[in-house]
């Protein structure tokens, strides 16, 4: 597709990152007339509730805690280095904290991958740390503990789908707290699950990582390559329909059920490619033909994160247009127009 005029803040939005010597941008879109920014500090203090931002690849630094303390929808270029192998990958890197404050409920976060040099956090003190309906879509947590339970004992409740949490530490969990949090496709590379007492986990990768303390569960279609007990002082939970290294499900555990588990998978046998149990985006999480788990998910379709009727989008690439090519010219040509040549990726969902 040949591009002859095309909107100057558009372009400078999706290919600012790629070579093309301009500064990460950021428009703000809602009720008024779209505003370009370069400081997301800026940008999210200009955003009104229910507001788009759009992030272009490449870093958006915060000097400070980042605090999201209204409605907005955060749409970035994606996280997955061949995915926005020409835009770059959209990362917010945070000195400080990021805070998810009660009046940012119904936020949703796409295509992001989140660097605070602290920790993550529902709310500053127990009278603003219960935001509901947050959800986080194909975006990466690159350290830090991510602490859903607030200050006061949250009753907030979040979703992530085909999300990737690292842990480049110690402790860095992710902490559960008294609110209801889905999870569904997600890559939990080496971050503990921790402290839930209302967890959906489904088709979700689990490596060398574990469930704890929590209560009253529903796993469903999971790889857990720990080769311990992968659910430890938990009650209630109910698990079914999963892929487990060890030879046993629960340590210091009571009054919980499993059904259709299949153990003693070799992890070396799991996946197509994933050899040291660290997660690098190179990796194939497709389960390999002899692991025992394709086609046995509770749906009849495979365990793990491509699995389900929606399997993980290959790519991990956000809804907005995944470009592949971007040749732009010098400048304008004789006729005051700017020959573009672009191309793009048709995508399902």
């Amino acid at each position: 597709m040949t591009l002859t005029r095309i909107l100057p803040t558009a372009l400078s939005l999706m290919l600012s990152a790629s070579g093309m010597a301009q500064s990460p941008r950021i428009v703000v879109q809602g009720v008024g007339a779209p505003t370009v920014h370069t400081d997301l500090a800026t940008a999210l203090s200009a955003a009104q509730a229910g507001d788009k931002v759009y992030l272009s690849g490449g870093v958006f630094p915060v000097s400070s805690s980042l605090l999201i303390d209204k409605q907005l929808h955060m749409i970035g270029a994606g996280i997955h280095p061949d995915t926005a192998n020409v835009t770059a990958t959209t990362r917010i890197s945070i000195t400080g904290d990021l805070r998810l404050l009660t009046s940012c409920s119904g936020s949703t976060f796409t295509g992001i991958s989140f660097n605070p040099s602290g920790h993550t956090y529902f709310g500053t003190n127990e009278n603003d740390d219960d935001p509901v309906g947050l959800v986080f879509q194909r975006c990466e947590f690159v350290r830090g503990s991510i602490n859903l339970q607030g200050s006061g004992g949250s009753t907030g409740s979040a979703t992530f789908d085909e999300c990737v949490l690292h842990a480049t530490g110690t402790n860095q969990n992710l902490n559960g707290g008294l609110g209801e949090v889905v999870i569904t496709r997600c890559i939990f590379n080496n971050r503990t699950i921790n402290g839930f007492s209302r967890l959906f986990l489904k088709n979700s990768v689990i490596l060398n990582a574990r469930l704890t303390n929590s209560s009253n569960a529903i796993v469903q279609n999971c790889v857990f390559t720990y080769t311990g007990a992968p659910l430890w002082q938990v009650n209630g939970v109910q698990i079914s329909n999963c892929l487990v290294a060890g030879s046993t499900m629960f340590s210091n555990s009571s009054s919980s059920s499993e059904t259709n588990n299949i153990y003693n998978v070799p992890v070396a046998s799991m996946f197509v490619n994933e050899t040291d149990n660290v997660y690098q985006y190179s990796d194939d999480l497709h389960l390999a033909p002899g692991s025992g788990g394709v086609g046995m998910g509770n749906d009849g379709s495979d365990i793990g994160v491509y699995g389900t009727h929606a399997p993980m989008k290959a790519g991990l690439s956000p809804y907005n247009p995944h470009f592949q090519q971007a040749q732009i010219a010098p400048s304008t040509d004789w006729n005051g127009a700017l020959p573009v040549n672009i191309r793009t990726a048709a995508q399902t969902h």
